[in-house]
């Protein structure tokens, strides 16, 4: 990992269940049912029946266009979603949906592309791979693919996504594959290290 290359969105899973909670409200569900979903619940609602749009501004303007979704609480309530499902991954493109001044999660990897030499930038536009549970929304690799490909046109390179189905928790997996390895042993940051160094040692170490 280049660190000069690192960008980081403001928006998480977290943020994206409230602002759904908050969309939700302001339709004609019953405010009790919203009000009262664990945390547990919203993120459930959240995975089975949102999705990422290839066109926002479009979908937005054709109601009724897209099928609701219905979803029952555990309390037995049922909560019926409309433009909520594409709305509420919106943010991870457009954070100032969420009053966040940052750039969306495509222009970020345009910047940390940037940071590349010539010949690396090329081969790794042709490799980009998607990993996180908010990757998983359906539509989200055809739009990152389509916004990448929107931003690079007439540079003459072609942009790919590789979205594995297991991807949610690939960094975990990753993490865990790569902490087994016997030569991964002398890397470890000891607690002793973190007390004497602070947190930036971790990039010292790696």
């Amino acid at each position: 990992t280049l660190r000069e290359g690192t960008r980081c969105l403001g928006v998480a899973g977290d943020h994206l269940s409230r602002h759904l909670q908050r969309l939700l409200l302001q339709g004609p569900a019953e405010p009790s049912a919203l009000q009262a979903l664990t945390k547990k619940a919203l993120t459930q609602l959240k995975e089975q029946c949102c999705y990422v749009s290839l066109d926002y501004e479009g979908d937005l303007q054709e109601k009724g266009s897209h099928p609701p979704a219905r979803f029952q609480t555990p309390d037995g309530h049922w909560i019926t979603l409309g433009k909520e499902r594409f709305c509420c991954p919106e943010p991870l493109f457009r954070p100032e949906l969420l009053q966040l001044s940052c750039p969306g999660l495509h222009r970020l990897a345009v910047q940390s592309l940037h940071t590349l030499p010539e010949p690396a930038r090329r081969h790794v536009l042709g490799n980009i791979v998607l990993s996180g549970g908010s990757s998983m929304f359906p539509g989200f690799p055809e739009r990152m693919c389509l916004e990448l490909n929107l931003l690079f046109q007439g540079a003459g390179v072609h942009v790919e996504v590789l979205a594995n189905p297991r991807r949610g928790t690939a960094a975990w997996a990753g993490g865990s594959m790569a902490a087994s390895l016997t030569s991964f042993q002398h890397t470890w940051m000891t607690k002793g290290d973190y007390q004497e160094h602070g947190a930036q040692y971790v990039h010292r170490k790696f």
